[in-house]
């Protein structure tokens, strides 16, 4: 269904009710089926795909007073590495102590007690800190996954937040669950680790009876002249292991740099091993094929 009137201009791709009835919208425009409903009160113009800052912006004109995003939604929105199943789903919403939890549907409520210190604002969106989102999390995901978010937090090139931070939310949170997995957690973290599927890798070859791989180990190249980073390396042995994800092989310039440092890692006398996305479902047979290499290399050491 097409509108006969064009949609006021000043209307974002996401919008309340209200923004709408306050740029001249009439009932019978917002009842035009060609517009999407993604909660009660709340519209997606025709056409877009939103994306979740834009669900955020719907639902924001009726959030539970005092309330903000959270959990996994808080996590997307600061950039943090969630396994696939996160990548849609309902928004979290967590209210604060007092303030009854949204039931709202495409929703899901939250109620806790937050500080001036978990609360930020990101895009004109109300949402838990770094470090508060990442102590939420604890709850939800599995003892590498939550590592993972962590690492990104920390990583030394941007860092969204520091290890002092992290410690000391950690020591404030107020809720039992997960606090277990969090304490454990805070033991294994990194902030050299680039990527999840980095960290998921470096944290099973870490549980093995193998050497500690050191993440993003820069190492200058005679023949090429050049430095470049290895994903995770033992430089004792010149194994070093690489992830090569999706946009490595999309992107064709991406391509041919790789292929060309690999080959140049190897003139330099590195034994590499390569892994992608679909390998993280057999973990034990990346720790196994890099005992082989490691073996190969005289370790362990008589």
């Amino acid at each position: 269904m097409d509108f006969r009137r064009p949609l006021p201009v000043a209307l974002p791709r996401a919008f309340s009710v209200r923004e709408a009835y306050l740029n001249g919208m009439s009932r019978s425009q917002l009842r035009n089926a060609a517009l999407v409903r993604p909660f009660h009160g709340a519209r997606f113009a025709p056409r877009i795909d939103p994306e979740l800052i834009d669900q955020c912006h719907a639902f924001s004109a009726r959030m539970p007073r005092g309330a903000i995003f959270s959990h996994v939604t808080a996590a997307r929105l600061h950039g943090m590495p969630l396994p696939i199943e996160f990548d849609d789903g309902p928004l979290h919403v967590m209210s604060p102590a007092g303030v009854r939890a949204t039931k709202a549907r495409g929703t899901v409520g939250h109620c806790a007690t937050l500080g001036a210190s978990d609360v930020t604002e990101r895009q004109g969106i109300r949402l838990t800190t770094p470090e508060r989102t990442w102590c939420d999390l604890a709850a939800i995901l599995n003892f590498s996954d939550l590592v993972a978010a962590g690492d990104s937090l920390l990583w030394w090139e941007q860092p969204l937040t520091t290890m002092e931070r992290l410690l000391e939310a950690a020591q404030r949170y107020p809720s039992q669950r997960g606090r277990s997995r969090m304490q454990l957690a805070l033991g294994s973290l990194s902030p050299r680790s680039r990527s999840r599927p980095e960290s998921i890798v470096r944290l099973a070859l870490t549980a093995s009876v193998l050497p500690e791989p050191v993440p993003n180990f820069e190492v200058y190249l005679p023949l090429s002249r050049r430095e470049i980073a290895i994903d995770l390396a033992y430089p004792k042995y010149k194994v070093g292991l690489e992830y090569q994800g999706d946009h490595h092989r999309l992107d064709r310039r991406q391509w041919r740099r790789d292929v060309r440092r690999g080959n140049d890692a190897v003139d330099a006398g590195w034994s590499m091993i390569y892994f992608t996305g679909d390998d993280l479902v057999d973990l034990p047979d990346i720790v196994a094929r890099t005992e082989r290499r490691l073996r190969s290399r005289g370790w362990p050491v008589a």
